[in-house]
């Protein structure tokens, strides 16, 4: 597998070429348009849409784009489900603002990707409901430390599950596998 890119280059990379949004966000989309099934360049087009004002985003930026894209796919598709949401590696309370905004953002690629998000039933828009539930958590600082880090241990690897459940349900696997 390709070399993992880090939450700070990327963020600095975003940052520097003056994009609204953070890693975590940037990967959120992309994951949600991934997991929503598109599987071709169009992914770009939306991108571009959502964070460029329908503009090409340049250069290494748009290089390091490129690569997380493929680095989410890869992960996606593979079955040793690896998958990870891309947050700050430190401090417990940005991580779970990340997650909330990574969510977000999950959430908004997701329904690019599959306009008819909302009607979907079962398991799917069981976790999708969920989805939505969890960013609407709250936290206070004073909270006990361990059993907030506990909490958000168990609800990222939830939302990373539901991730590969969506990806799951809106892939078509079989056209870019062959079948013996």
């Amino acid at each position: 597998m390709s070399k993992q890119i880090s939450y700070s280059s990327l963020n600095n990379e975003l940052k520097s070429s003056q994009i609204g949004v953070n890693a975590s966000e940037l990967h959120g989309l992309l994951t949600g348009i991934i997991a929503g099934g598109i599987q071709d360049k169009s992914w770009q087009v939306l991108l571009n849409d959502m964070l460029n004002n329908g503009q090409s985003l340049a250069g290494e930026l748009s290089t390091s784009i490129e690569h997380v894209y493929e680095q989410i796919k890869e992960q996606l598709a593979d079955d040793n489900f690896e998958f990870q949401l891309l947050l700050r590696d430190e401090g417990l309370f940005e991580q779970i603002d990340d997650m909330v905004d990574w969510i977000n953002h999950f959430l908004l690629g997701l329904g690019l990707a599959q306009p008819q998000l909302m009607k979907v039933k079962g398991d799917v828009g069981e976790a999708i409901y969920d989805l939505r539930q969890i960013i609407q958590l709250g936290y206070d600082r004073d909270d006990d430390q361990e059993e907030l880090a506990f909490a958000f241990e168990e609800i990222l690897e939830y939302v990373r599950m539901t991730v590969i459940l969506c990806y799951d349900e809106f892939t078509d696997h079989y056209s870019s596998k062959v079948l013996h």
